[in-house]
């Protein structure tokens, strides 16, 4: 159980790494030299690296709550939806929702002013992106099964 939380952890890095990766874009040009190039590659690498091994690490969270953690009749329903589904579950998941919902405002009406560039858009992007799978994370069932199995843990 102590594994699940550390490969918990580990997705939402791996997450948190694909969705900033996407900043350097800024670095990187597939037509230009060396560097340029290399990091052009790196960021599709970071970007579809990150989020295959966050979904495979989440998988197998998920299928160790499956085998060892019961969800308690009163909160059955709750449970069932998924992570992206649900909104504002607890004080983490509040903060993030909240954040995730400004990110997308301000992407949206950066994608509309003509005066403010595509590097800004670029990086709100990022962050709205950072803040889709932090939502999805910290408002799952697995996250649920984290805090629980850290509780017990403790005691």
């Amino acid at each position: 159980m102590k594994r699940d939380s550390l490969f918990f952890k580990i997705s939402c890095a791996s997450y948190c790494v694909s969705a900033l990766s996407v900043l350097l874009a800024f670095l990187g040009d597939y037509k230009g030299n060396g560097a340029a190039v290399f990091f052009a590659v790196l960021t599709g690498v970071l970007f579809w690296g990150g989020i295959i091994v966050g979904t495979a690490l989440l998988v197998l969270v998920n299928s160790h709550r499956k085998k060892n953690f019961s969800t308690p009749k009163d909160r059955r329903t709750d449970w069932r939806r998924f992570g992206i589904l649900n909104f504002f579950s607890h004080r983490i998941a509040q903060v993030i929702d909240i954040a995730m919902g400004a990110f997308f405002v301000l992407f949206l009406v950066s994608m509309f002013i003509p005066a403010v560039s595509q590097n800004i858009s670029l990086v709100l992007f990022s962050l709205l992106l950072l803040s889709a799978f932090m939502h999805s994370m910290f408002n799952g069932v697995n996250y649920i099964y984290i805090i629980h199995i850290n509780e017990e843990r403790r005691k």
